[in-house]
């Protein structure tokens, strides 16, 4: 019953660690949308001319990206 106890223990260490990573992701695919949505907001809110509309389009993509890649993580 002991060993049980330990393995179980061990066990549940391993799911904390597991949560606490995925916590950390969830927060940075959180950053990242946070982003996006700012820059959203500004191009809505402002005339852009065709040069800051690809820098901007570009800085989407790049959060996009980054949100692809961390959202592999978590499957």
């Amino acid at each position: 019953m002991y060993e049980n106890s330990v393995e179980e223990l061990e066990l549940l260490k391993q799911q904390l660690e597991r949560v606490k990573q995925q916590d950390r992701i969830l927060a940075e695919i959180e950053r990242k949308l946070h982003g996006m949505k700012e820059i959203a907001q500004y191009a809505a809110e402002h005339r852009l001319l065709a040069d800051e509309q690809e820098r901007l389009d570009k800085q989407m993509q790049e959060h996009q990206n980054a949100i692809m890649s961390l959202e592999n993580y978590l499957s």
